[in-house]
């Protein structure tokens, strides 16, 4: 993508699940996931930013993962109050459409999406 966003960029999360309950995780500039309520913090440059770039895969084990976009953090209300990180992460173990809900409520001033997966017992 170097050269070819008009001087923007990209971010990405990508995650790799495996059966026995290990994900495999790496960032390009993304907001972190989360995994059981906790962030997982993943460094990585976003993509088109450098023409190279090394990105870091962190492996945990995890029963749930939750994905979402800025949208969610970004939310505003009336007051011009973030909904903020901790906030985010206080409610991250609920499902995704509770989170996007409570962003939503709170004040959509851009996309809110919010992915859960969770492993079955």
């Amino acid at each position: 993508l170097h050269g070819q966003t008009r001087g923007g960029f990209i971010t990405c999360c990508c995650a790799r699940f495996d059966p026995d309950g290990t994900v495999a995780i790496a960032s390009a500039g993304h907001l972190a996931p989360y995994a059981d309520g906790e962030e997982i913090a993943v460094e990585g440059l976003p993509l088109g930013l450098v023409a190279a770039a090394d990105y870091e895969e962190k492996s945990i084990q995890v029963q749930a993962m939750t994905f979402l976009s800025d949208g969610v953090v970004e939310a505003e209300n009336s007051n011009r109050e973030l909904f903020g990180f901790d906030r985010t992460r206080d409610i991250s173990t609920q499902p995704a459409q509770a989170i996007a809900e409570a962003a939503r409520a709170w004040g959509q001033t851009d996309d809110i999406t919010v992915v859960t997966v969770r492993r079955k017992p």
